[in-house]
């Protein structure tokens, strides 16, 4: 079987990602839980920087 490698990056440098596992937002924010589904779903994540933004890929078993 094969492993499939998905990235996602933003260039936008005001926004910088912790280091994994990321934090669960506030019950009332709308948003915020992107890398908790990311963490559940994937076999590995992780994010690298660029010189603007990041790029964060994970890696999932089909």
């Amino acid at each position: 079987m094969g492993l499939l490698r998905i990235e996602v990056t933003d260039a936008r440098a005001e926004r910088r990602l912790p280091a994994p596992p990321p934090l669960a937002p506030p019950a009332e924010s709308e948003a915020g839980r992107g890398l908790l589904l990311v963490e559940a779903l994937a076999d590995t994540w992780g994010v690298t920087g660029r010189q603007v933004g990041k790029t964060v890929w994970a890696t999932l078993r089909p």
